[in-house]
């Protein structure tokens, strides 16, 4: 009797803890939607819309833009859920999940593209999604961190070190533009394809490297100064998070398809260009949730955390997200490569040289802001 007693109360412990559990993802939903109600809307507006408008093959402006507005609040939705999963697996599996999820909707926006073969249009996101957060997002931070604040302090070594990975990737994006254009023959082509996968493998092994260095031996160079005050306790439960994570993954996998479906039907009715689409629009998908965090981190006096976002999400774009997306073009064989416009090469090596030399001393101001801008 005593044994099924205890039995009993086991159960009825699991019981409320699974009912408590409910409730506190009950909960944290509401939050999450108070908390910012407007991509909240447009999450449940755009995204049926934009599958709507796919499936029964409305004109492709429509598609392109009702999944274009569908994707933003996706992005943002996958962030959320990424920090409230990391928040429960140790900091070190914790940022790790930050840094693989951080850039997922440029990563899959840059696959459907090349499965269509969009090969242009990827090519200037990747570099439009590296110049806005080295340049747009910074430089507004920088602007609000200065509305508030003189001047504003941040690690100096952290911000060097983000700094000599981006020379780094602008050396490695250069050297295939600047041998193709010099060698204009077609056998040269090929060397270049492989000399583009081969950096790309030796990019994703710094990227490793950069991880170890910023997660495990060198992590006070890439925290807060203030980093006593307290975390945000988690809106959702570890479960909870994984699932909404996984759904937010998959829904948004099939927006970004559509949306690079109706690219090419969308720039001809417009009269667009496709450079413009990739540098100016696509990367607002991916950093419209960053650049909200960025703003109010510099906002609150937290630029370690403003800079993890600006130039960290440009480090991850070009460690990471390009040269993923070369190897993707080698499984799909596809002509995915380093070599950029020679124009475009020039105007990330301008940006880098800017963004080295206003991080060098370690604080900011607004008219540095401005500068980036």
């Amino acid at each position: 009797m005593a044994r099924m007693a205890h039995t009993a109360l086991q159960i009825d412990a699991a019981l409320d803890a699974g009912g408590s559990a409910q409730q506190s993802d009950i909960k944290g939903f509401g939050n999450i939607a108070v908390s910012n109600p407007i991509l909240s809307t447009m999450l449940f507006v755009f995204t049926p819309l934009g599958f709507y408008a796919h499936f029964t093959e409305m004109a492709a402006q429509y598609v392109f833009g009702l999944n274009f507005l569908a994707i933003i609040p996706l992005a943002w939705i996958i962030g959320k859920s990424t920090e409230d999963l990391s928040a429960s697996v140790g900091q070190t599996l914790g940022g790790l999940m930050n840094a693989s999820f951080g850039n997922i909707v440029e990563m899959l926006l840059c696959v459907a593209g090349i499965r269509r073969n969009e090969i242009v249009v990827v090519q200037c996101t990747l570099l439009g999604s590296i110049l806005s957060n080295l340049l747009l997002v910074m430089g507004c931070a920088f602007i609000m961190g200065g509305f508030f604040f003189k001047t504003q302090r941040f690690s100096q070594q952290g911000a060097a070190t983000q700094c000599s990975l981006m020379a780094m990737s602008v050396f490695a994006f250069g050297l295939p533009t600047v041998y193709v254009n010099i060698l204009k023959q077609a056998a040269e082509y090929e060397h270049m394809v492989e000399m583009s996968r081969w950096s790309s493998l030796f990019l994703l092994m710094t990227y490793a490297a950069y991880l170890y260095f910023q997660l495990g031996t060198h992590r006070a160079l890439f925290e807060d100064e203030a980093g006593d005050e307290e975390e945000e306790p988690p809106d959702l439960t570890p479960c909870t998070a994984a699932v909404v994570l996984a759904t937010a993954t998959v829904v948004t996998s099939f927006a970004t398809d559509f949306l690079i479906h109706s690219v090419r039907a969308t720039v001809d009715t417009y009269d667009l260009s496709e450079e413009f689409v990739g540098i100016i629009m696509l990367p607002i998908i991916g950093n419209a949730a960053e650049h909200y965090t960025a703003i109010t981190a510099a906002a609150r006096d937290k630029m370690d955390l403003a800079l993890g976002v600006a130039a960290g999400s440009s480090c991850q774009m070009a460690l990471l997200v390009t040269p993923f997306t070369v190897l993707v073009g080698w499984a799909y064989d596809r002509d995915m490569t380093l070599d950029f416009h020679l124009f475009q090469v020039a105007v990330l090596f301008i940006a880098v040289f800017l963004a080295t030399n206003i991080l060098s001393n370690g604080q900011s101001n607004w008219l540095e802001g401005v500068m980036l801008l």
